[in-house]
């Protein structure tokens, strides 16, 4: 069961990602892709340990709630991405220092090791409970 659910998350993050990155024109930098990737699959795969089954079975997994998460979580990513390029005028960015841009830079990547930590968190507690 947690293989399946595992392969499926997978396939249906490599599909997002896949869709994102031609559609979203993301794919400019592989560390974003990556990251979104990351984000979308783990993600799916929480959902779908944490959502009750919904839909057809296929191959022994519900596979609607993963497809449902992954595509919320890359919705909101894209939603996030494309704010953030509108977000200041051009001389603004510009004008922001080097020290500035760490620092946010830091704090994002706090916030991803912490989302990261809470799903893989989600995805071991949901196959705990099943088992009880």
């Amino acid at each position: 069961m947690i293989l399946a659910d595992g392969v499926f998350a997978l396939g249906i993050a490599f599909f997002l990602t896949i869709l994102f990155a031609v559609l979203g024109r993301r794919a400019r930098s592989y560390a974003g892709i990556l990251i979104f990737f990351t984000v979308v699959f783990l993600a799916a795969w929480a959902g779908g340990v944490w959502i009750g089954p919904v839909g057809p079975r296929l191959l022994g997994v519900y596979w609607l709630s993963f497809v449902v998460v992954g595509l919320v979580f890359a919705l909101i990513q894209e939603a996030f991405a494309a704010s953030s390029k509108h977000a200041a005028p051009r001389e603004r960015i510009e004008a922001i220092e080097a020290k500035e841009e760490r620092e946010l830079e830091r704090i994002f990547n706090i916030f991803l090791l912490v989302l990261l930590a809470l799903f893989i968190a989600a995805i071991v507690i949901g196959y705990i409970r099943r088992l009880k």
